[in-house]
């Protein structure tokens, strides 16, 4: 009963933002260089790290592709939430760092208050959060000087990669959260504002068209980016004009498809938020695979001079 009594004022701190982060910085992909930390951070805080992720849909594979500063490309989408900056597009990615991941366990030992056994639990979180990040930077390499289909590729290896690191932890993750008692566990809870009256259910529903709207026109203003941009640089002929259609209708039916993934609600505790952050990224890898087969099939089309205008995108 002490430990709850001592938990409860923590949960009041939990909502705060947590300090920025600088182990995993440039272990991600080339458009999303904290993606790892993004990932683990709103499994955890939801409310300081949930911008971070929902800021990423189909602007990622336009951003990749054309290497857009990231940095400018969140502060377009600051309607989705408040969130801090990535760093812009880099060919120096940090490739095979040595990572002890002291964090996310360190914040956590701060603010849980555990007792022997559940140190122990989050012991073997930690190993498996240290492991976890090799998956991250075997995958890691100069995807910035690659032509702009060859970085899209890199990108979804590298996202499947960021997904298998999170399905690495999963089990440890679920084993320390379940040691934990009622009140540490809304350290980690996210809670749906809650209002049963008429007014609050139609409040409730709005709030949840506005996301959907702010997901939605993220989604489609990166679709449309990238094939303004192809079409600037390469000048598609009316000969070629069937290919970019091609292209530009799949890059409109994958933004349409991340946009339901970025609307979700937050679930309530950390491994449905890891889970739903698995799925998330299984989307945008499919959407970045279809996107890059377009790609190559409107590459196929274009003249000797068209091609080198192309590989030159981004580089």
């Amino acid at each position: 009963m002490q430990q709850d009594r001592q938990a409860a004022p923590d949960a009041r701190a939990s909502q705060v933002a947590q300090p920025p982060n600088q182990e995993l910085a440039d272990s991600g992909l080339i458009a999303w260089p904290n993606a790892y930390q993004d990932v683990l951070g709103y499994t955890l805080w939801p409310a300081t790290y949930a911008a971070q992720v929902r800021g990423h849909g189909f602007n990622l594979i336009a951003d990749t592709v054309t290497a857009a500063p990231r940095g400018t490309e969140m502060a377009r989408n600051a309607t989705t939430g408040s969130a801090q900056s990535d760093s812009d597009v880099s060919s120096t990615q940090a490739c095979n760092k040595d990572v002890q991941m002291s964090w996310p366990v360190s914040q956590i030992e701060q603010t849980a208050h555990l007792n022997d056994a559940q140190r122990e639990a989050l012991g073997r979180l930690r190993t498996a959060l240290t492991e976890s990040i090799k998956t991250m930077t075997a995958t890691c390499r100069d995807v910035a000087s690659l032509p702009p289909t060859n970085r899209l590729d890199a990108t979804v290896q590298q996202l499947w990669a960021l997904r298998d690191a999170g399905i690495y932890v999963r089990v440890p993750l679920k084993d320390f959260y379940d040691s934990l008692t009622d009140a540490q566990k809304t350290l980690f809870k996210w809670r749906q504002p809650q209002d049963s009256s008429r007014q609050g259910a139609n409040a409730t529903k709005a709030a949840m068209g506005r996301q959907y709207q702010a997901c939605a026109s993220q989604s489609l203003a990166g679709s449309e980016r990238l094939i303004k941009q192809i079409e600037q640089e390469v000048r598609p002929s009316k000969e070629q004009g069937e290919s970019i259609e091609a292209l530009r209708k799949t890059s409109g039916e994958m933004a349409k498809l991340l946009t339901a993934s970025c609307a979700q609600p937050i679930p309530a505790d950390p491994v449905a938020r890891l889970d739903s952050v698995n799925d998330q990224l299984t989307a945008i890898s499919y959407a970045a695979t279809s996107v890059e087969i377009a790609l190559d099939g409107f590459y196929a089309q274009l003249d000797e001079a068209q091609k080198e205008k192309f590989d030159s995108i981004g580089r």
